[in-house]
């Protein structure tokens, strides 16, 4: 175990538990609220990753529980079986967390694998458990175990659920959790953080992309995300392959074991003779600056998005944004005012609206605008800090 974010002199009110340390949308959600909350609230992961270290140069760094890496082999579609093996291990990770939260008022759980696990945590500590749920739980990659697990647990342990949309909460309900449990926090952006590019922002952010990546004066459309089938990224390929003179820049890197995604998305992208205007970034820490840099922000998830970070990001940026109906996105873009939806997994609405963007500069400076006010205003991290902290005072009130 390593870490004590808050220390001795402060009060400890929240800690907030995440079972990995990957650089998610939840464990990113976790760091901004870290980061922008009250000195009492402090951060714990059950494995170690890049998380824990960008959080370990802050003034508030992690806890860490590396004995917890065993809790991760258990996936979303596991079975009955497979769940029970796990119990033992949660059951040892638990008195960890029990001991790590000492002294704090509430334990909050960032994930389902953390919920599990600090159910436990919090009854031994005799102290109250907050869920927050940033999936859709009636995604039909859940196992009906698992979905009926995290329901019965959260029912019976959490004294508040925190869903991360509407479309999040709604979910829960439906697989049978309790509606007078449930409050609404969006995830939350500082605007400051975010860099704007394009006529109005820094233009400049377009050409020094255009160097690095070796792209010409055509223009780039951005995908953002963890190289995984559901996010899409083959469709953008498919897409392209009808749009001769668009580039794209697709970022992120596979994450849990799906390292040979990237080798097919290289080998379609290769296939569809697209080589010369595709590139692979992999991983990068920078992503809002690449953001800014680009000519539009494409998000081609093919499954309902829980919330859609990258879509607020994009829009942050100053860029106008193509992003798949359903899910949280419909919930952050008005289709036609502050963005383009289109249908997910079809390639041939992709490029239509791909290419309206790029022939209509006018209506891409529109959306951008109106997108980004938007945004700042409904997705501030001051907003979010203040929503929890709202649900925690509630929580904690005596009685």
């Amino acid at each position: 175990m390593t870490g004590d974010p808050s220390g001795a002199r402060l009060e400890k009110t929240a800690l907030f538990v995440s079972h990995t340390a990957e650089m998610g949308g939840a464990e990113l959600f976790l760091m901004d609220l870290v980061r922008h909350g009250p000195p009492g609230w402090g951060a714990c992961f059950l494995a170690d990753g890049p998380a824990a270290r960008v959080l370990e140069g802050s003034a508030r760094p992690a806890i860490v529980l590396a004995a917890g890496a065993g809790v991760l082999s258990v996936r979303r579609g596991s079975s009955a079986f497979r769940l029970g093996g796990a119990a033992f291990g949660v059951v040892r990770l638990a008195r960890d967390l029990a001991r790590a939260a000492r002294g704090y008022r509430v334990v909050c759980a960032n994930s389902q694998k953390a919920l599990f696990v600090a159910a436990l945590a919090t009854r031994l500590m005799r102290r109250p458990l907050v869920w927050i749920l940033h999936d859709i739980l009636t995604d039909p990659h859940f196992s009906a175990a698992t979905r009926r697990a995290a329901v019965i647990v959260a029912n019976l342990c959490a004294s508040r659920v925190v869903a991360n949309s509407s479309v999040t909460a709604q979910a829960f309900v439906a697989a049978g959790g309790r509606a007078s449990k449930l409050h609404v926090v969006h995830n939350g952006f500082d605007p400051a953080a975010h860099p704007r590019g394009g006529l109005d922002g820094d233009p400049d952010r377009g050409a020094a992309l255009r160097a690095e990546f070796g792209f010409d004066a055509r223009s780039v459309v951005g995908l953002f995300g963890r190289l995984t089938p559901w996010k899409g990224q083959h469709v953008l390929l498919a897409a392209l392959a009808t749009v001769p003179n668009v580039q794209a820049l697709v970022v992120g890197g596979p994450l849990f074991g799906e390292a040979e995604h990237e080798a097919h998305l290289k080998r379609a992208a290769q296939d569809l003779g697209l080589s010369d205007r595709v590139r692979f970034t992999g991983f990068r820490a920078d992503v809002p600056d690449l953001m800014a840099g680009v000519d539009i922000v494409v998000h081609a998830s093919t499954e309902a998005e829980p919330f859609g970070r990258v879509v607020v990001e994009g829009l942050l940026a100053g860029r106008p944004v193509v992003a798949t109906r359903g899910g949280g996105v419909a919930e952050i873009i008005e289709d036609g005012r502050t963005g383009l939806l289109v249908t997910p997994g079809d390639p041939d609405e992709l490029a239509e609206a791909i290419m309206r963007l790029v022939s209509d500069p006018v209506l891409a400076r529109s959306l951008a605008q109106a997108g980004r006010a938007d945004v700042a205003e409904r997705y501030a991290i001051t907003t979010t800090c203040r929503d929890m902290a709202g649900v925690l005072t509630d929580v904690l009130r005596p009685g």
